[in-house]
């Protein structure tokens, strides 16, 4: 089985459109995103519109996305979200269709493809949503785990480490990168275990105008 590997989008549609394009041209059995649609920056409908449309795709929910979904019926975080992160929920919310809506809730937080003993989570094994996965983990914490190939995001960091036989996979992210690299998606072949994770280029400085326009602040 080839698998494409995608995680942390966070609205950066400039980005993800040029990972979309080289996504299809791999023609993978699955496409598997680690979650994060939102938060951060503003075409965060477009992106669904494109997971939408890929194919055998799995998809996971973020930690930003389950925010977002809590802000919507509680006015008090969607403020401190806006204060802490920008103003993205709230373009967000003003923009989202039943449609959008409908495929943020119906995200899983957890993935698994038995049969190739692969698990996909957007943080930890431990805690789906929350905990930070760095290759300075403590490798006794992979003690016991019924997998063979942990898949996740969260960190923004491109990782590919073995931990007490484990191994475990981190694409980078899709939107927001902070391994100081360009945006990455991976390619997994289960068959010969070979993992590839390619950056991709993006037009920066039309992101940097998306930003201006909507008069935000990056935390």
């Amino acid at each position: 089985m080839k698998i494409g590997i995608f995680a942390d989008i966070h609205g950066n549609f400039l980005a993800f459109e040029k990972i979309y394009l080289e996504l299809k041209k791999e023609t993978c059995d699955l496409y598997l995103f680690l979650g994060d649609v939102c938060g951060y920056y503003y075409r965060q409908d477009e992106v669904i519109d494109i997971l939408l449309d890929i194919p055998h795709l799995a998809a996971i929910q973020g930690n930003h996305d389950a925010l977002f979904l809590d802000s919507l019926a509680d006015e008090n975080k969607m403020r401190q979200y806006t204060k802490t992160y920008g103003r993205s929920f709230e373009v967000l919310k003003d923009k989202i269709t039943p449609r959008h809506l409908a495929f943020l809730k119906g995200l899983p937080k957890e993935f698994y493809l038995k049969e190739e003993g692969i698990a996909a989570v957007h943080g930890s094994p431990w805690n789906p949503l929350q905990e930070y996965i760095y290759p300075d983990v403590p490798p006794d914490r992979f003690t016991g785990l019924p997998y063979k190939v942990v898949m996740l995001g969260h960190t923004h960091y491109r990782m590919d480490a073995r931990f007490q036989g484990v191994r475990v996979i981190n694409p980078g992210s899709a939107g927001q990168p902070r391994d100081g690299g360009w945006p990455a998606y991976a390619r997994y072949d289960t068959r010969t275990q070979k993992l590839e994770i390619i950056p991709v280029h993006y037009p920066v400085h039309l992101l940097e105008e998306e930003i201006k326009k909507q008069n935000d602040h990056m935390p």
